[in-house]
This record gives structure tokens, C-alpha cells and sequence, in this order.
């Protein structure tokens, strides 16, 4: 069972996007072609929506050490093979917001681009780890 809504996430986040008019796309690396996502698209638990949550939790964790318990697993049938099915722990509050950062942060120009959500994720994950690798390192007593 979610702590948060999944599809009072995709709704806002659906609603967000067609409110604000911010296109989507997805850079095709092999291709360099951006290719459209619709609104729906973006915001269903099959589409990006579990890139979106997942970028957003790695934003969550890096400000206050927590995540959102997501509950994410395969699915062929989904647009990136993944589908987000739960959201665990947080608020609607602290998952739209964390969302909505990251989103932001891979606007460009006006327009999301959904391909450099790993990027943020990746960078987010190291910083994670840097602080957690310079505080065990700083304790008292810790070996140099």
C-alpha cells in the first residue's frame, strides 16, 4: 500500500505540465533525434513518471537524507520498462516538490528533457556518497 497516491501524483504531475505548457522530450542518443512526450505520457506510472519520481527522491535524499520508499518494477509494456507502482513513505507535498525540482533541473530552453534525468540521478547518488564517504572518514577515532 503507497503512503502517497501514485495517481494523485500523475494527475498533478500531468496537470502541472499541461498548465505550464513545458514541452517534453526524450534525446535519442543513438540518433540525436528529440522525440515528443505528451503530457499524459510523461506523467503516467508506465511513461516517465518513474523517472521523474525517482530523480526527485535523489533530489529528497540529498537535502534531508530520506527517500520515498518507491516501489518501482518492470514492465515490458511500459514506455522505459519500468512502472512505478508505489510510493512508500513522504508526503504529496515533499514528492511533488522533489519532483518538480528535479524537473526543473533538466529544463532547458523551456523544455524538459526527460534523457537527462539519469544525469541529475547520477550526480545527486555521488554527492550522496562523497558526504557519506567525508563523515565516516571525519569521526573520532576513525582510522586515516
Amino acid at each position: 500500500m503507497s503512503v502517497v497516491s501514485v495517481e494523485t501524483v500523475s494527475r498533478t504531475m500531468e496537470a502541472l505540465l499541461t498548465r505550464e505548457g513545458r514541452p517534453v522530450i526524450y534525446r535519442d542518443i543513438a540518433t540525436g533525434a528529440d522525440l515528443p512526450v505528451s503530457a499524459r505520457n510523461t506523467a503516467s506510472p508506465t511513461g516517465l513518471l518513474p523517472a521523474l519520481v525517482v530523480a526527485g527522491e535523489a533530489v529528497w535524499r540529498e537535502a534531508t537524507g530520506t527517500g520515498f520508499g518507491l516501489d518501482i518494477v518492470r514492465d515490458r509494456e511500459a514506455l522505459l520498462g519500468f512502472r512505478l507502482r508505489g510510493i512508500g513513505a513522504g508526503s504529496l507535498t515533499t514528492v511533488m516538490l522533489a519532483t518538480m525540482e528535479a524537473t526543473a533541473q533538466v529544463t532547458g530552453s523551456g523544455v524538459v528533457v526527460a534523457s537527462e534525468l539519469n544525469a541529475l540521478w547520477s550526480a545527486a547518488t555521488e554527492r550522496i556518497e562523497q558526504t557519506a564517504r567525508a563523515q565516516s572518514g571525519s569521526r573520532p577515532g576513525a582510522a586515516p
